[in-house]
């Protein structure tokens, strides 16, 4: 599970966000839906330990992010811009980052197999990253999110840079994987994505969520069709109040 209480993150007198709070439980997809710049990563890197909040809990299954180092292996975490180490191979990247969850090299290296099978990396895990295409390198930070099979799963644009058919894959891998009782927070500004696969969906704006619940509440809140047409609705209306 993850929950998010009152968040928020201050650079000087800039409020990057306002006090947030969610709840994703167990088999669910929580999608974040912003504008770019909105704080959707601010959000997302403060959850994965990578920033400190200036106020409020971020928690997973119960524990800190910031307290417990031990329970990053809860998650697994995809960033929106891939920074790899290109010397490594995607073999060698996947192994340490396996590692470093606490797996053991046999059942690890079934693991990367599987992966790179499924994500049709077989014919460059052993290339350094360096030779990579921006989609392939999304591929291999899909496959870190995934290598322990950890708990929660936090994503930042998980289908920037892909094709379409590798999007919709993507797509379904994470349904499957809300299906088997994990619960995902993912961020998008794509509102087709939302619409695909959303339990729920937080709308931020100026580093606040301005609107939350299922896709049908929405629809209804907003006598709208279409969770474009939310996204602009509410959007607007916060803008319309400066």
């Amino acid at each position: 599970m993850i929950e998010i209480s009152g968040l928020g993150k201050s650079y000087g007198d800039f409020e990057a966000l306002k006090g947030v709070s969610l709840t994703v439980p167990p088999g669910t997809i929580h999608v974040l839906l912003g504008s770019n710049g909105a704080g959707k990563t601010t959000l997302i890197k403060i959850l994965t330990g990578l920033l400190r909040a200036s106020y409020g809990r971020a928690l997973i299954d119960g524990v800190s992010v910031w307290d417990d180092v031990d329970g990053r292996a809860r998650f697994g975490y995809m960033p929106e811009h891939p920074h790899l180490y290109d010397k490594l191979t995607g073999r060698e990247f996947l192994d340490i980052m396996g590692s470093l969850r606490g797996m053991e090299p046999v059942p690890l290296g079934g693991r990367i197999d599987g992966l790179a099978k499924e994500l049709e990396l077989e014919r460059v895990m052993d290339s350094e990253i360096e030779s990579y295409s921006k989609g392939m390198k999304q591929k291999i930070l899909f496959a870190s999110a995934l290598i322990n099979d950890p708990p929660n799963l936090i994503l930042d644009e998980p289908t920037s840079g892909l094709d379409p058919r590798f999007a919709r894959y993507i797509k379904g891998r994470i349904r499957e994987e809300a299906s088997r009782g994990k619960s995902v927070l993912m961020s998008t500004h794509i509102t087709s994505i939302t619409e695909d696969i959303a339990h729920r969906v937080a709308v931020i704006e100026e580093g606040d969520i301005v609107a939350q619940g299922t896709p049908d509440e929405l629809y209804e809140r907003y006598h709208c069709r279409s969770m474009e047409d939310v996204f602009v609705e509410v959007v607007n209306h916060v803008r319309a109040r400066h």
